[in-house]
């Protein structure tokens, strides 16, 4: 199945577990991106987030 990417708004940021959902990706895969940094994350709270336009450019390289 291909990603929609109309879903991802560049200027928002996403949680990680929306993330893998947009991805088609598990959780733990999102996991081992985010902590290898291969996708870029924000912490806020205890929380992680992903900006759109970060995971916009995760896809584009492939």
């Amino acid at each position: 199945m291909a990603i929609d990417l109309r879903k991802i708004d560049p200027e928002l940021s996403y949680p990680l577990k929306q993330v893998a959902q947009f991805l088609e990706i598990s959780y733990g895969t999102i996991l081992k991106l985010k902590g290898d940094g291969k996708l870029k994350s924000i912490r806020i709270g205890k929380r992680y987030y992903v900006k759109g336009a970060d995971i916009l450019a995760y896809i584009e390289k492939g």
